[in-house]
């Protein structure tokens, strides 16, 4: 089969989960479009995560018959590669492994705030498994939280579990044998065989994935959990304080728009409601959906070819 001679561009969001691939038109309409195994760069490493990523981009063009040459740019939005050291390591080797002269690394959180708002000012909050706040306004960055989950992410999947599970303890401490386990127990139990005698096992022997309890403490406050209502208004006011906090190093005079990404907050549940009514009560910020997803994002920066990338 003959190859198209066409131009395109490609954007890709990587993290441990996911490796979203996109490839667009210079006119910005998108002509494939796949999520491939997730990597995480910093666990694999810059040579085994470049050749594995290459040949996602390898398979994409292939795909869709198109010949490297042709790629205008490529921008890639890694999770992980924050250092200035890991993006240039990283864009020697995809510039070797790949026809490409337009190559831009920066991290993921870039391509999400630029896909957000298309690349104009604006405020994305963030929270998953961490937590952290990225803002664009008079032409810089400003980054609020993200420091890791051990001493920080407050308000994100992590947090919310771990705060659980301390509230949890205090209750254990004061249940006897004749006592039922409140709610936020009881879902411990039914949905991970937690239970008073088996929690340090149940965590610290199998690798358990504390941010899994996030969506039972969120149910559970639906069912007027007192220790689970606690969480949430403490979720919600951390999140809260990582836009002030942004407003205050900002100095921004003038309203901002702000979207939701993560999975405690970009879907409707108790959260993210309550955080929209408090945020209202800013004045200064307006929540809105994001306009495209990171992957988008990343093919937007690789058409803008701009320094914005360098200031994350």
């Amino acid at each position: 089969m003959n190859k198209s001679s066409g131009s395109y561009y490609i954007g890709i969001d990587s993290g441990g989960t996911k490796c979203e691939l996109v490839i667009s038109s210079p006119d910005k309409k998108i002509i494939f479009q796949k999520k491939y195994k997730g990597i995480h760069y910093s666990v694999a490493g810059a040579e085994i995560y470049s050749e594995t990523v290459s040949g996602f981009i390898t398979d994409a063009a292939a795909k869709c018959r198109l010949d490297l040459k042709h790629c205008q740019g490529i921008c890639f939005g890694i999770a992980g590669a924050r250092e200035k050291k890991d993006r240039n390591s990283l864009r020697k080797l995809f510039s070797q492994k790949l026809e490409v002269k337009n190559i831009i690394i920066t991290s993921d959180a870039m391509t999400a705030l630029f896909g957000a708002f298309g690349g104009d000012e604006g405020i994305i909050l963030i929270s998953g498994t961490g937590s952290v706040l990225y803002g664009y306004t008079d032409n810089k960055i400003i980054r609020v939280g993200g420091w890791g989950r051990i001493f920080a992410d407050e308000g994100s999947g992590y947090w919310i579990g771990k705060r659980a599970l301390n509230l949890v303890t205090k209750e254990y401490d004061e249940m006897n044998d004749r006592k039922k386990p409140g709610i936020l127990s009881g879902s411990l139990f039914k949905n991970f065989g937690i239970t008073k005698k088996n929690l340090n096992e149940k965590i610290f022997r199998s690798n358990f994935l504390i941010q899994n309890i996030a969506p039972l403490v969120i149910e559970s406050a639906g069912k007027d959990c007192p220790l689970s209502k606690k969480i949430v208004d403490e979720t919600v006011e951390a999140l809260i304080e990582h836009i002030k906090s942004f407003l205050r190093i900002s100095g921004r005079k003038k309203k901002i728009k702000i979207a939701f990404i993560g999975s405690i907050i970009e879907n409707r549940n108790l959260i993210s409601d309550k955080l929209k009514k408090e945020i209202e009560k800013l004045k200064k910020v307006e929540v809105v959906t994001k306009e495209h997803p990171p992957a988008f994002g990343a093919v937007l920066l690789a058409m803008e070819n701009s320094d914005l990338p360098s200031k994350l």
